[in-house]
């Protein structure tokens, strides 16, 4: 009896031994700030820079983030801002008159002419390309008036987007320890800013010449990424200090777009670094199709009929090799709008898709067949006779023939009668 006791008092440490290092080991690891997302942990970067995130340019799926939450310095955040908002409110070939503090403003390196006007376009690649600080604030005094109007747009429109940890307060990104934003909120802003064109063209670009009166400049993107790794499609570079530097780029391969965040990292590393998260994303990460177009979801009785709930388009995203990386799916069906008339173009009810990563993705769902309300026997008869009038036409002119030819033989025969009805002439001798 005692050995069974002491049996069960030793079973009991065990249990609570293994419960308390399991705890141990997540507590540790919430403390490292860096979540990989790959079902291969084994290789996950070993990265210098303080901050750091790899996401999915199209939805922001996280791929890898390491303290990107955290408030970080760097005029980046400030170029991607400024070059944005000139081609919103701006146009590109709308002229940028120069002005004398545009000329002396700290950073500058376009040698511009005071009274010169260079169009927003080219303002836009000096900015991005080579980080001039004289472009920056030519755009700010055109597009705001001077550099606090433009200060206020730029915080007015990270707000509207809902960069919530990021504040401005000059246009060039010079260092000011009131000025902060995240790698997270970068991102933000950077999927934000691909969706237009123009910025895409700009942020994509390698080299850009420069002409002036007196000479010619090729511009080239201080980003070194674009030939160091292959797949490069874009990027920026900028620091304070340029022994410790801030990288931003994108990439695509396998149809999938990611973009590599990094903040504060050794000038030595900085494109090693960048190369390496980037191989880990496309390493270990696919891009594919969540749901098809045309695929039925769910079946729905409208009228008396049994409809097919479909998406009209494919919905892709992105997903750690080996894996679905689907955690729920649930369809919401709008009951109100299961009532005739109901056609293809309806939106009837929304799938909605939670990924492993708590990344929510809803589908738009959409009837395979149009439902219309059932018609009267006088309206089945008053469309069957609107289809069918050319023979209804042929049909009465065939009548009215038979009418008219009806009536020439009555009156022919009337004819006949009234001739059979006349005396014969009698003649005397």
């Amino acid at each position: 009896m005692l050995l069974r006791e002491k049996s069960r008092f030793f079973h009991r440490i065990l249990v609570l031994f293994i419960m308390a290092t399991l705890v141990a080991f997540v507590f540790l690891a919430s403390l490292t700030g860096t979540v990989a997302l790959a079902a291969d942990n084994e290789n996950q970067p070993s990265l210098e820079a303080i901050s750091a995130l790899l996401v999915d340019a199209r939805r922001g799926q996280v791929v890898y983030t390491k303290s990107a939450d955290e408030h970080v310095k760097t005029p980046l955040s400030n170029r991607l801002i400024t070059a944005l908002i000139a081609l919103e409110k701006s146009t590109p070939d709308a002229m940028v008159t120069a002005s004398n503090e545009a000329i002396s403003v700290e950073g500058a390196s376009l040698e511009l002419t005071v009274g010169e006007k260079y169009s927003v376009r080219n303002m836009v690649y000096a900015l991005l390309l080579t980080g001039a600080n004289d472009a920056a604030k030519a755009i700010a005094e055109h597009v705001g008036g001077g550099e606090t109007g433009f200060v206020q747009l730029m915080n007015e429109y990270a707000a509207k987007i809902g960069m919530n940890d990021t504040r401005f307060t000059n246009v060039t990104g010079l260092y000011d320890e009131r000025q902060y934003t995240t790698a997270q909120d970068i991102a933000l802003l950077l999927r934000t800013a691909l969706a237009n064109t123009e910025f895409n063209r700009v942020f994509s670009a390698q080299a850009k010449p420069w002409y002036t009166e007196n000479r010619t400049l090729l511009l080239t993107n201080s980003n070194n990424m674009f030939w160091s790794y292959e797949g490069t499609d874009g990027g920026v570079l900028g620091y304070f200090d340029p022994s410790v530097q801030s990288i931003v780029t994108s990439a695509t391969k396998n149809s999938m777009r990611l973009i590599c965040i990094l903040i504060d990292v050794p000038a030595e590393k900085v494109y090693t670094d960048s190369a390496q998260l980037f191989n880990y994303g496309f390493d270990n990460f696919r891009y594919g199709t969540l749901v098809a177009a045309g695929s039925a979801q769910k079946s729905v009785i409208i009228g008396d009929e049994t409809v097919n709930l479909i998406p009209t388009a494919d919905v892709h995203y992105i997903y750690p090799r080996g894996q679905n990386y689907i955690k729920n799916v649930s369809i919401n069906v709008d009951e109100a709008k299961l009532k005739p008339p109901v056609t293809k173009n309806s939106i009837v009810g929304i799938m909605t898709f939670t990924l492993m990563d708590d990344t929510v993705i809803n589908v738009e769902l959409y009837p395979d067949k149009e439902i219309l309300p059932k018609k009267t026997e006088a309206q089945i008869l008053r469309e069957r006779l609107k289809e069918n009038m050319e023979l209804i036409y042929v049909i009465i002119a065939l009548l009215v023939l038979e009418v008219i030819l009806l009536i020439s033989k009555v009156v022919t025969l009337i004819r006949k009668k009234r001739l059979k009805g006349r005396p014969r002439n009698t003649r005397y001798y």
